[in-house]
This record gives structure tokens, sequence and C-alpha cells, in this order.
């Protein structure tokens, strides 16, 4: 294991030794004690590590498999939704509500520049019948590096 290597991109990340040798033990039934105490304890760090006394959900997909699940748990099909599109991930959160059947309107800026927050605010004083479900961005696009201003 003397070959570490460092990706500067979103994932995979570096993983510590210790992660590696556990992930090397024989696994555990997902029925059993030892999992089910195993899975507390997550729970209860994660809980710690977001600040929050409230349950937290674990989610295992990719990124792209937690965007959709996003998207089709709070969205239905023909739902209107304004999308920032200025990288890679931009454009991914506009195609999956497209493919979902949802009507997409971007708001784009070049790959690497940030989005106007003016655009999206004149888009959503205009929309005095409240037809906008939602607003997606992507607040640190890594694919071009760029985040949105605060």
């Amino acid at each position: 294991m003397d070959n570490k290597q460092m990706l500067a991109i979103p994932g995979p990340t570096p993983v510590p030794a210790r992660v590696l040798q556990a992930m090397a033990a024989h696994p555990i039934g997902h029925r059993s004690p030892a999992y089910s105490e195993l899975q507390a304890e997550i729970s209860e760090n994660l809980k710690w590590l977001h600040q929050t006394q409230h349950d937290v959900q674990i989610l295992t997909a990719s990124g792209t498999g937690a965007m959709e699940a996003g998207i089709i748990n709070f969205l239905s099909p023909g739902d209107r939704v304004l999308v920032g599109c200025n990288g890679k991930f931009g454009e991914r959160w506009a195609l999956i509500p497209e493919a979902f059947g949802l009507q997409v309107e971007r708001i784009t800026a070049e790959w690497g520049k940030p989005l106007d927050a003016a655009e999206f605010a004149t888009k959503l004083e205009a929309d005095q019948d409240k037809r906008i479900k939602a607003v997606i961005v992507t607040h640190s696009e890594t694919q071009p590096v760029s985040s949105i201003p605060s």
C-alpha cells in the first residue's frame, strides 16, 4: 500500500489506512446484532458531524444516484424547476429532472464562471403563479472549479 496517489478530483477520495484495514475484514450480516450496533454508531456519529438531533438518512448510491433520489422524492413530472448550469454537475442537475419529465429552465454561465443571482431573482419574481417548484444549483462546481459567491 505504498503507492499513495493524490487525486485532485471529486472522488474517489483518499482512504486512511485504518479504513482500508477495516474493509479487508470479513463482512457482517446486515441482519445481525453486530450490524445493528455498527449502524447505530454510524448514525450517531453522523448526527454529531452535522450537528443535528434529527435522524440522518444514509443513501447507498453514487452522487448521481443521490441527485436522482432528490428529484424523484420531492418533485413530480410536469413540475417547473430553475437549474443553474455553469459546469458538468449543473448540467447533470438539468438532465436528471428532464429525464423524469419536469419542465427545466436553465440559467447558464460559462463553465467556471459564477451564476448571476439576479437572473434567478428576476425569474422568481416573474413567477406570479408560483409554478416554479424548485431552484437547483451546484454550490461548488468542481469540474471547472467555480463556486457561487456569497
